[in-house]
């Protein structure tokens, strides 16, 4: 009889999705709710009776509402196929040439199988209109990539949650992508839907604020089925409305767009299948021989699932794949199993799931199942120490050490320990150039002299006696002087800290016992430079400011004021302490903490664990920290480059100096000698650490350093903005060589500076940048012990100069420190509210750190040297940059590095569309002199030449030229003096549908017949017979003959016989001479003729002129511009400037 009536409001379907206790939870949607988006998405995309869908989403997943309803409910029809067909891509291409699907409906993966399959069946996908993808990120390659498979299909980009039936907005993607897009947003609304993006309190984050996503209006599901709690938290009631709050991060574009950026939670999206990693973790935590279990996505974008475990043994069981088949759809079955004793833990005691994911990461790159054991002495020998190295507990003959988590300081490492080792030929650039370890090994020997480890003696006696400064420490000593350009401030780093429930008397009495252990917080300089340790300082105390309780801008003001006295000190490196730290209380139980060293006594290592320990002497003033054996002192005097090492780098950079780049020459606001005390500005800004992530990923496929990978970067844009993209930097190295177990221990400055040269070639990818970039660094750093301080003064002496600069550094602590060195004190110093960091001579200071997972960089610059705003763009250039690099398309040529917004403005600026003049170029002249033919068009010496008269003098010109074989798009020479003849001539060539080439008669001779030859003339209209082509005014009155109608009645000179007595252009009795070349010169007062009735019709687009400019081979190049290209610039000039009857010129 019919279907049962049932209320719109009631539920339509409960489909089940991944649940994080492990139970998967039932969304109940409405009729009402999903009818609005199927009716919504078939009229926005005209879906109807002729459309047809491959339906390849299975039931339980919610494109299927749409496959079924939305076409259903239209009149249209669905193609089913079978279950094994499903995974076969091969015949969805058949299926959908052969039932004429016109729609395409299914998550980004399946549309990217479909148009591979359709490679081999050339037009089989042209019956395509429609692409509606959703469930996972759109690659931006996949636009492209269907308009050549399917013209004129249309991709629509949708999104949203099962939570709020089916979709809830939408993009439409353009081909080609638009430039500033990382990935594909999520657009706007459906209908009846709304969105909100907002921060942790609820409220509505600004534009390009990262906030949580909630999705509103007519779509939001019922909730959960039989689960009122979790119901009740995350549907909620705010402002008069429901929301579901998604869990996904996102923010707004200034117009209206909303971006997606991913999971807020542990909750991922894995092949359009939004998965709970907490169900895949609850299933394998109950497998018998599992203790604990963390399941992460690897892989960047193409994401893959992959389960850490703790076993006995530290051995993953067998069988887990089989374990959570029989309990979990396939799709939330990891690919990859790993598993050790115990979970890596954080500070606080909680799973490290970055630990957790760079674990599984290293050991899939590395997969050890297929690895075959080291062969012989040597391979074993250097596995060993590999597996020391890279914490692994094996090593096969057939891996690679970058690809198993090696990095340039770990490589430097490495040399070390198998020259103690006694293996000979160990050499830094092998290693890059054969890194898997068997061939790396075959470039080794055993039996080499065993480099005798040198192990420091600390000098007690001595400890307080004055030592030198290295290299890096006397260039900040000197530099701090106002006798440099940029001086007048200290190396300094300052760091801000809100922290809550601070014991100040607690955190000073902490502070003291760390000056108390580390000699270097009781370093001072000695005024001729030497530095020395304090046997005894005065106690340290920590200045408070306390703030009442009232808001009426006290506490503002006093934070200002502490920022302002801290941020850019100018320490006194010859009176303790070269340090300081002071605090500012306020709101009731907060602490602002403000502290600042002089890098001249701390390097990043050493400031990590300054944090480090005052963290624990905070928490337990009695904490026994373990002793540190050897001093600062003991390092700089012990630590010497062998002779010959330091011979043999000194001449590899004597012949380097020649050739390095210079600084980069960016744009300046300032001279830099004129800046009296310079103040650094900080730019910070973080990468996710999915698409860090994304990036090392990459980085460690092509066998390259996250530090490369991020110098690159940094050059590029560098070099968009430099007056040469050949450059130089001036990379900051950590340099604490392995001479004592308790190294790592010692504060001090360990740093040395590497200058780097970055010398693109054009048209390579950016990949082949990276390679080249790094290959230069690692012979660079193989003759590390000259100093760059040293090869700076020989750059001088080499060019003559008083001092050479190299004002731009890039300091990376990836694989140094392993935590965030500014805020290793994790619960101490939770929330870093603000630093900022200045060197002498240093322009600009670019650090990046590791930090939570993702990647912290910042830009510590002189703002005032610099035009406003390039550092803004310099910097979000390189920001766009990374989002482009975890994209993994590098074998693409780098990015254009110029900002969006300033493409946006130059886009803008272009916007100049407009109706395309009609006719050419001479059309308008002529349509005047028909209409108005007494009007003067020229005036000369008192005389006027009328458009009428203008007009029939070049019509008999064309006429002669049509006589002697002319045609349309024929060259015309016009080598013809300043004057009305001048202009007879161009309109007359133009007139006989020919195409005019001036030619100056002031060039020589020789040049002027290459540029005839070179434009393939049909004939040259010369000057006047009889006149110099070099007379400055080309005649006596500026019109032939002398008066203004050319006095010849139409008859050549004035006389019915054209007798002229000769010319040096023109043959005996005015007959036209030929050059040698054979083309005609024609007097164009000698081109006379029966005029045209009015000029040849020709094509706007065909060419009016070529002009010839000077070419760099020495060769003049010829510029052909047509009809339309020329006649749009003449009427825009005349309308935009009012060129009117009135006017001349």
């Amino acid at each position: 009889a019919g279907p049962v009536g049932v209320d719109a409001g009631a539920a339509a379907y409960v489909i089940f999705t991944s649940g994080s206790t492990g139970e998967p939870k039932g969304v109940e949607v409405s009729h009402r709710a999903a009818l609005n988006t199927v009716v919504d998405v078939n009229e926005r995309f005209g879906v109807g009776p002729g459309d047809r869908v491959l339906a390849l989403s299975a039931l339980d997943f919610d494109l299927s509402v749409w496959d079924v309803f939305g076409l259903l409910s239209t009149g249209g029809a669905l193609v089913l196929i079978t279950e094994d067909e499903r995974r076969d891509a091969a015949r969805w291409v058949e299926a959908v040439a052969a039932h004429g699907v016109t729609v395409w409906n299914t998550v980004p993966a399946l549309l990217d199988m479909l148009l591979v399959a359709g490679e081999a069946a050339p037009g089989a996908l042209d019956g395509l209109r429609l692409a509606m993808v959703s469930g996972d990120w759109v690659g931006l390659d996949l636009p492209g990539r269907l308009a050549a498979a399917a013209p004129g299909c249309r991709l629509v980009a949708l999104g949203g949650a099962t939570e709020a039936a089916i979709w809830s907005n939408f993009t439409d993607v353009p081909v080609p992508v638009p430039p500033h897009w990382s990935s594909v947003p999520y657009g706007r609304p459906l209908t009846n839907q709304r969105f909100r993006v907002v921060d942790g309190r609820g409220r509505d984050c600004p534009d390009w604020v990262p906030g949580e996503l909630w999705i509103g209006g007519a779509g939001v599901a019922l909730g959960y089925r039989g689960d009122p709690e979790v119901t009740a938290a995350k549907f909620v009631e705010r402002d008069g409305g429901r929301w579901y709050r998604t869990g996904d991060l996102g923010r707004y574009w200034p117009d209206g767009t909303l971006e997606f950026l991913g999971r807020a939670d542990h909750q991922v999206k894995v092949g359009g299948h939004r998965i709970e990693l907490g169900e895949i973790e609850s299933a394998l935590a109950a497998h018998p021989d599992v203790g604990h279990a963390v399941v992460t996505t690897v892989g960047g974008k193409a994401r893959r699932l992959a389960a850490l475990v703790t076993a006995p043994g530290g051995t993953a069981p067998r069988g887990l794949r089989e374990w959570l088949a029989e309990r979990l759809p396939p799709y939330m079955v990891p690919e990859w199993f790993a598993a050790l004793p115990d979970l890596p833990l954080s500070a606080n005691g909680k799973v490290d799931r970055g630990a957790v994911r760079n674990i599984l990461e290293g050991r899939l790159a590395g997969r050890t199942e297929r690895s075959v054991p080291p062969v012989g002495a040597v391979e074993t020998a250097v596995a060993e120490i590999w597996s020391e190295l890279l914490g692994l507990p094996a090593v096969g003959r057939d891996q690679n050490f970058f690809t198993l988590g090696g990095d340039s300081l770990l490589a430097t490492r490495l040399m070390t320990r198998l020259r103690t080792a006694g293996i000979g030929g160990a050499e830094l650039s092998r290693l890059f150039e054969t890194p898997v370890l068997a061939d790396f090994a075959a470039t080794l020997e055993l039996g080499g002299a065993a480099l005798a480890q040198r192990t420091l003696t600390p000098d007690i006696e001595h400890r307080y006696d004055p030592f030198p400064p290295t290299d890096v420490q006397r260039a900040y000593w000197v530099g701090r002087t106002d006798d440099f350009a940029l001086g007048g401030v200290g190396c300094h780093f300052y760091t801000e800290y809100d922290v809550t429930g601070m014991d100040l008397a607690r955190l000073e009495e902490a502070w003291n016992l760390l000056i108390e252990r580390h000699e270097m917080l009781r370093a001072e300089f000695l005024p001729d430079g030497r530095q020395r340790i304090l046997p005894q300082v005065p106690r340290f105390s920590i200045p408070v400011t306390d703030v009442p309780g009232a808001d009426d801008g006290t506490a503002d003001r006093a934070l200002a004021d502490l920022r302002d006295a801290m941020s850019h000190q100018l320490i006194d490196a010859t009176r303790w302490p070269l340090f300081d730290v002071r605090a500012v209380r306020y709101g009731g139980d907060r602490t602002r903490i403000g502290i600042s060293f002089d890098n001249i006594i701390l390097d990043a290592l050493s400031s990590m664990n300054v944090l480090r320990e005052l963290e624990a002497l905070y928490t337990d003033p009695g904490a026994e920290l373990p002793p540190v054996g050897v001093s600062f002192r003991d390092y700089v005097l012990g630590v010497q480059p062998d002779p010959a090492a330091l011979e043999k780098a000194q001449k590899y950079w004597s012949g380097r100096v020649t050739e390095l780049p210079p600084a980069p020459q960016l744009p300046l606001a300032a001279d830099p000698s004129q800046i009296g005390r310079p103040r650094f500005v900080r730019r910070q800004a973080r990468l996710s650490p999915e698409k860090w992530q994304a990036v090392k990923d990459c980085a460690r496929r092509h066998a390259l350093t996250p530090s490369t990978v991020l110098a690159t970067a940094f050059a590029e844009v560098l070099g968009a903005w430099s007056a040469r993209q050949d450059l130089t930097i001036n990379l900051t190295l950590f340099d604490r060589r392995e001479v004592h177990p308790d190294i790592d221990k010692v504060l001090g400055d360990f740093t040395s500076l590497l200058l780097v040269a970055y010398e693109p070639v054009a048209g390579e990818s950016w990949l082949d940048s990276a390679r080249r970039l790094q290959q230069q660094v690692v012979r660079d750093l193989e003759h590390s012990d000259a100093s760059a301080i040293w090869v700076m003064r020989e750059l001088a002496r080499s060019t003559g100069s008083a001092e050479v600069s190299m004002p731009v550094v890039f300091t990376s602590t990836l694989g140094v420190t392993g935590d965030d060195p500014w805020n290793a004190g994790a619960r101490l110093f939770a929330e870093p509210v603000w630093g900022v960091s200045q060197t002498p001579q240093v322009w600009l200071d670019h650090q990046v750190i590791e930090a939570e997972g993702g990647l912290l960089f910042n830009w510590d610059a002189v703002e005032e040297l610099f035009p406003a705003g390039m550092l803004d763009a310099m910097f979000g250039a390189f920001a766009e940059m990374l989002e482009w690099l975890a994209g993994d398309d590098w074998d693409a040529a780098a990015p254009c590095p110029v900002p969006a917004g300033q493409l946006v403005v130059r886009s803008e600026a272009n916007g100049t569309a407009g109706p395309m003049p009609e006719g050419n170029l001479h059309s308008g002249f002529f349509a005047l002199a028909e209409r108005e033919p007494g009007r003067v068009a020229l005036v000369g010496d008192g005389v006027e030449l009328s458009y009428g008269e203008l007009a029939g003098r070049a019509l008999r010109v064309a006429g002669a030229l049509r006589s002697r074989g002319v045609e349309p798009g024929d060259a015309v020479a016009v080598t013809v003096p300043r004057g009305a003849d001048q202009l007879v001539a161009v309109l007359g060539v133009l007139a006989a549908g020919a195409t005019y080439v001036p030619v100056g008669v002031d060039q020589p001779p020789v040049r002027r017949d290459r540029i005839y030859r070179r434009a393939g003339v049909r004939l040259v209209l010369t000057g006047e017979p009889g006149v110099s082509h070099s007379s400055p005014d080309g005649g006596s009155n500026g019109f032939p003959n002398g008066s203004p109608d050319g006095g010849s009645g139409g008859f050549p000179n004035g006389s019915p016989d054209g007798s002229s007595g000769g010319s040096p252009d023109g043959g005996p009795n005015g007959s036209p001479a030929s050059s040698p070349d054979g083309v005609e010169r024609v007097p164009v007062t000698e081109a006379g003729g029966v005029p045209l009735a009015g000029p040849v019709g020709v094509d706007a687009g065909a060419a009016a002129y070529v002009i010839f400019t000077s070419g760099s081979t020495g060769e003049p190049k010829g510029v052909e511009v047509s009809h339309r290209a020329a006649l749009n610039t003449v009427v825009d000039v005349n309308e935009r400037f009012g060129v009117g009857p009135g006017d001349r010129v």
